[in-house]
């Protein structure tokens, strides 16, 4: 009779954080495990109805009240701007009204949260692009030291020749 009745309560549990988990960056991802309740919008569905409910969740809170709680109506959510360090989420799943079952079906789970640590990469195209233009740049800017009659004169594409109102390059020659 027991085991029966054990059979038909709701169940609930962490798969997302897991206990222990260090998370990198922000976002905490959360998701449940929800067994024998269907879990419903309490702003649609207000009235009590057997079977049917929501979930609660309290991230780092000491108050675990229907004021403070974040409600959700499905097996995911996330939480966002969480600072780094060691967090602990309670999760309980609850009524429509959203009073607790007797007795209460809480979860909690203990993880952690760390600075977003995403290494910058470059290509190699990357890479030739911007020495090319810090070259370019860098020739832009400076005066010829070696005389001109060492040198060959560009221009950029575009320019029939070098005149007055348009810049040429000086490359020596080696």
């Amino acid at each position: 009779m027991i085991s029966l009745l054990a059979a038909l309560l709701p169940l609930l549990s962490f798969i997302s954080p897991t206990p222990g988990q260090i998370i990198s960056g922000s976002k905490v991802p959360v998701k449940v495990a929800v067994t024998n309740l269907s879990l419903v919008d309490y702003r649609t569905h207000p009235r009590l109805v057997s079977g049917q409910g929501h979930i609660h969740f309290w991230l780092d809170q000491t108050d675990l009240s229907k004021i403070s709680a974040v409600k959700a109506v499905s097996d995911t959510y996330t939480f966002d701007n969480v600072k780094p360090g060691n967090h602990t989420l309670v999760a309980e799943l609850v009524r429509n009204d959203h009073s607790s079952f007797t007795p209460p079906l809480t979860t909690t789970v203990s993880f952690q949260t760390s600075i977003s640590s995403s290494p910058v990469s470059f290509s190699l195209l990357t890479i030739a692009l911007l020495s090319f233009l810090i070259l370019v740049i860098t020739l832009y800017h400076i005066q010829p030291i070696i005389p001109f009659s060492q040198c060959y004169l560009f221009t950029l594409p575009g320019q029939n020749s070098p005149s007055r109102s348009r810049r040429g390059y000086i490359v020596p020659l080696l």
